[in-house]
């Protein structure tokens, strides 16, 4: 008799601040914890490329690019230029719906929200004219990619990249084609 695959399920809560659940059916709880390690291992690797609020050694992120604006182009990881052309395409499609060079306005949305959280009393809106200013600084054509050299440079000194609203849906898909690719390439392979 050939033995059956069971049912196993893992969850991780840390990576792109989200609860992240794998179910899969395996032949033993040991298989199912070598591709679920890989899984998170791949999910890390994403999350700390396209982290805008974090440095990681040895890793320029999201958060490097911004640092750099206006300064120098800085070399980053393939994966990052994917996502910013991936960005730029949405961009286009969405006739500038979806920006991910609107970070100088969210991170103002940002911080009077933590404010509020901190101090619910005295919360408040952003001022208009703040959120304007802001505003100046959030044309994509900015955003300078280099796919020969994979470098992205931010010509705008004052602008910034908030990958939030493409980063973990395009991160989950390319994780789930890794995984596909990594369960046809074990010995035995799990049914994904």
């Amino acid at each position: 008799c050939k033995k059956k695959e069971e049912r196993y399920e893992a969850q991780f809560l840390v990576l792109f601040n989200s609860a992240t659940k794998l179910v899969g059916y395996a032949k033993t709880e040991e298989e199912f914890s070598q591709f679920s390690r890989f899984i998170y291992d791949d999910v890390e690797e994403y999350h700390k490329l396209y982290d805008k609020y974090h440095s990681y050694d040895n890793i320029n992120n999201i958060k490097t690019i911004n640092d750099n604006a206006g300064k120098e182009p800085v070399k980053v990881d393939k994966r990052i230029i994917d996502l910013l052309l991936f960005s730029k395409e949405v961009y286009e499609e969405t006739s500038g719906k979806v920006n991910i060079a609107m970070g100088s306005v969210l991170e103002i949305w940002h911080d009077y929200r933590e404010a509020g959280i901190q101090d619910p009393i005295n919360s408040q809106l952003p001022p208009m004219d703040e959120l304007e200013e802001a505003s100046k600084h959030t044309n994509i054509h900015d955003l300078i990619i280099n796919e020969e050299d994979s470098t992205v440079y931010l010509q705008d000194e004052n602008m910034s990249l908030d990958v939030g609203a493409i980063a973990k849906g395009y991160a989950a898909e390319q994780v789930v084609q890794n995984a596909i690719k990594h369960a046809k390439n074990i010995e035995k392979p799990l049914n994904v």
